[in-house]
């Protein structure tokens, strides 16, 4: 008996020759790509619905027009599997179901073919972007498997054969294995890291000596520096001139952030210890930790790309190892512990510490004290709230007639301090800020007439005042565990007064006025004199004027060099970044391309 749809001869039973069978195993095994690329495919649907974006109308209306029809050709190969398995019908039902497998078919070709295009449009700008979803994975890696099994299935329709569960079968698992691949590669594939040796640690004043990661009781020392500077001792340049979007000193040197990672520069040397980049993504923020052990650094993705969802990636910041990473960005306002994140709202004083890895769920949670607010219209406009130091969170407040600072410990919550001080007059501002090691914090207190009435700096360890603050006449500079920097004008010089907190001879220093804006001037305060730097921006170029005066001298000596430039943000900050580390004192201009030690 001939069959309608070919040339070849069938027994009278209705049963294909061996040679039949063969391609009917090849039907059923494009049955099982479609049945598990749709699985796929829906599952990461509902990911990137659920955790990324809403997908548009047009989507959800084409993929129920594909369900939909998908469901059709499943009725349609059930039907024609029944009837091939009943050996007393005729060929021509049997005919029929194929004709009706091969219909649906090409209407499922039709829907689903536009889609697995797009999926894997998607799935290929998700890896170029560095951040590649699951979601976006499992449905272009499922759509292009519905639409291969679909191909298969048209040119050869299915029927029960001796082995066709088992062609079915190793199409779900060839579906199943190479989305796991496709996971595991979103996962490993997109990072360029190295890894440096690890170093050892000064244990800090508790003689407990953290681990490197910087998880743990213990404080490291930080290095005050060099105690005067009089060179450029080296010159570091991002990969490919990218320009420089922040620097952090951490691990004993300083952490560059550049466009699609960080990058460790040992502080002697100049030379890179180790970076961290993902090829396609866009940093956002690194933090680090207020004892230099850990940096955080937060991917996004530049604007009007792919959206896809945010990634935060804590590193040790003395090896550049991975301790973490997690498919969500850096939470509102936070500040990076030794134990953790911490956020703070400043509305209903509310704080929240939430682990390492940042988790869903608090590890811990505080509120304020009946009495006390740090609401911007009532109380405290320090932005962000609360400061973080180097053992404690702390939280200017304003409790009844009184100005107060609560400190918290980052790892319970509980509290460790408290500064309180009557304000008879109406509710002041109070600014906080901490000094650049986190050692200590000043508070400036302005009241309604915007006047400062009082300067304190607290010892971060319990709270008290360090000693008598003294600049009603001058202008507050810079502060450290040890004292406060002054400045006044006089005969178009600047004069600076350095004044220890315990008392004692002031050390002072005279330069010619730099002119120009304030707020582009650092001012750093060393143990043998003072170091001020300005930045001039041209178009493509940032000149930075150091001026270096020994404490005791009116004559400075002066560090000059150009880096290149390129505009960022249209609201960066002007002034230049001083940070002292190990060995030198590291200069760096958001926006530059270049990365200068001081020494």
């Amino acid at each position: 008996m001939t069959h309608p749809d070919t040339d070849r001869n069938e027994t009278p039973s209705g049963q294909p020759p061996e040679r039949r069978a063969a391609g009917m195993r090849w039907g059923w095994f494009g049955a099982g790509l479609v049945f598990a690329g749709v699985a796929a495919a829906g599952w990461g649907h509902t990911l990137r619905w659920s955790l990324v974006e809403e997908p548009s109308i047009g989507a959800n209306a084409g993929l129920l027009l594909a369900a939909g029809l998908l469901l059709m050709l499943m009725v349609a190969l059930v039907r024609l599997a029944l009837r091939a398995a009943r050996p007393e019908e005729s060929l021509r039902p049997v005919s029929d179901a194929v004709d009706s497998v091969r219909a649906r078919v090409t209407m499922a070709m039709l829907v689903v073919s536009p889609f697995a295009l797009y999926g894997l449009v998607r799935l290929q700008r998700g890896f170029m972007g560095g951040l590649p979803e699951p979601g976006d994975v499992l449905f272009g890696l499922g759509m292009t498997f519905a639409a291969a099994g679909l191909a298969l299935l048209g040119r050869v329709p299915p029927d029960l054969t001796t082995r066709s569960l088992t062609s079915l079968c190793a199409g779900l698992l060839t579906v199943a294995a190479t989305a796991q691949a496709g996971l595991l590669a979103a996962e490993i594939l997109p990072v360029e890291a190295t890894i440096a040796a690890p170093v050892a640690v000064t244990p800090g004043p508790s003689g407990v000596t953290p681990r490197p990661s910087g998880v743990g009781p213990g404080s490291a020392t930080l290095d005050p520096g060099p105690a005067s500077v009089s060179k450029v001792a080296w010159q570091w340049s991002p990969p490919s001139g990218e320009p420089v979007r922040q620097v952090v000193a951490a691990g004993g040197h300083v952490v560059v952030r550049v466009l699609d990672g960080v990058v460790a520069v040992d502080s002697v040397t100049g030379r890179e210890r180790w970076h961290y980049r993902r090829p396609g993504a866009v940093t956002v923020e690194v933090l680090a930790s207020p004892d230099g052990g850990m940096v955080a650094v937060e991917f996004g993705t530049v604007r009007g790309a792919q959206k896809v969802r945010a990634r935060t990636v804590l590193l040790d910041a003395y090896t550049g190892e991975v301790l973490s990473e997690q498919a969500r960005g850096f939470r509102l306002a936070a500040a990076l512990t030794s134990y953790g994140f911490v956020t703070a709202s400043h509305h209903d004083g509310t704080v929240v510490g939430w682990g390492l890895p940042d988790a869903e769920e608090p590890a811990w949670s505080y509120r304020l004290p009946r009495g006390c607010h740090t609401d911007f219209w009532r109380a405290t406009r320090s932005e962000p709230w609360h400061v973080n130091l180097r053992d404690v969170i702390a939280l200017p407040v304003f409790c009844g007639q009184n100005i107060a600072v609560i400190a918290l410990n980052p790892r319970n919550g509980d509290e460790v301090w408290r500064y309180e001080r009557p304000w008879p007059y109406s509710t002041p501002d109070i600014y906080a800020e901490r000094a650049q090691d986190g050692s200590v914090l000043g508070l400036t207190v302005r009241d309604g007439d915007r006047m400062v009435n009082k300067e304190v700096v607290l010892a971060q360890e319990h709270g008290e005042d360090v000693g008598p603050v003294d600049s009603s006449a001058n202008v507050f500079q810079a502060f450290t565990p040890d004292g406060y920097l002054t400045k006044s004008y006089e005969s178009g010089r600047e004069k600076y007064r350095w004044e220890a907190y315990g008392g004692g001879e002031p050390k002072t220093a005279e330069l010619p006025t730099l002119g120009g804006d304030p707020w582009k001037v650092r001012h750093l305060p060393l143990k043998d004199g003072l170091l001020l730097a300005q930045a001039t921006v041209e178009v493509d170029t940032v000149t930075i004027e150091t001026r270096v005066a020994g404490w005791g001298t009116t004559q400075p000596r002066s560090i000059s060099f150009d880096m290149g430039y390129c505009r960022i943000s249209n609201y960066q900050t002007q002034a230049p970044n001083l940070l002292p580390v190990s060995g030198a004192v590291v200069v760096a201009y958001n926006g530059g391309t270049t990365v200068v030690g001081l020494a």
